[in-house]
């Protein structure tokens, strides 16, 4: 929950001290702090469904498509850091990208379905991993034990591409056109129907699953 409320037990009444003119003040106070408990849990269930939905591929899977360019980058490769890669060494192809961390359960589970898609595609849509506020030898490891073969850059902090890319969570996936527009981003978790809806209402195309 967003902020925390501390409950206090009702001070005992002293034997044979009056109780009016305590308790209704009392009650009151435990009135709305019980209407108030009472909204944010409906207000926060309608966000989790509205998520889950989300997820399941029921509502939009792009949210944001305001075709605006995407924000440069250069960033260093993960695991070869002497080599920086660029938003621009992706002009003219399709491009997903997927910002990660490997201590972030949602991306574990995701990234083989991004990886799928990555062979599936042959080379029509590119792919792309950010590994963000992590540990270089954790996500080294991380991607080496699901077999993940499309490139990944590391970015140890939140520094100025996570701002320009909105980034307030992970994982966030971003789908940009060969012209390098922004044609929507993917907030939270991936599953196989949201990923397949959004590359298709994305590039047009519709990627089968790898057999």
């Amino acid at each position: 929950m967003a902020g925390r409320m501390a409950f206090s037990e009702p001070d005992e009444p002293e034997t044979g001290q009056a109780e009016t003119g305590r308790r209704p003040g009392r009650r009151r106070r435990w009135l709305v702090a019980g209407a108030v408990v009472t909204l944010s849990v409906a207000v926060g269930g309608a966000l989790y469904a509205d998520l889950s939905n989300r997820d399941t591929g029921i509502t939009d899977p792009l949210v944001e498509r305001t075709g605006a360019p995407a924000p440069p980058f250069s960033l260093p490769e993960l695991g070869a850091p002497g080599r920086t890669v660029s938003l621009a060494d992706f002009q003219g192809k399709p491009l997903v990208i997927n910002f990660w961390a490997s201590w972030c359960f949602p991306c574990q589970t995701e990234m083989p379905l991004l990886e799928q898609a990555y062979r599936s595609a042959h080379g029509t849509v590119q792919f792309l991993g950010i590994d963000t506020d992590d540990i270089r030898r954790a996500a080294i490891s991380f991607t080496a034990r699901l077999h993940v073969t499309y490139p990944s850059l590391f970015m140890p902090t939140r520094g100025p591409v996570a701002v320009s890319y909105g980034l307030l969570g992970l994982p966030i996936t971003i789908f940009i056109s060969r012209r390098g527009t922004m044609l929507g981003r993917h907030i939270g978790q991936l599953n196989s129907a949201t990923l397949h809806a959004a590359l298709a209402m994305a590039f047009g195309t519709g990627l089968t699953k790898q057999k």
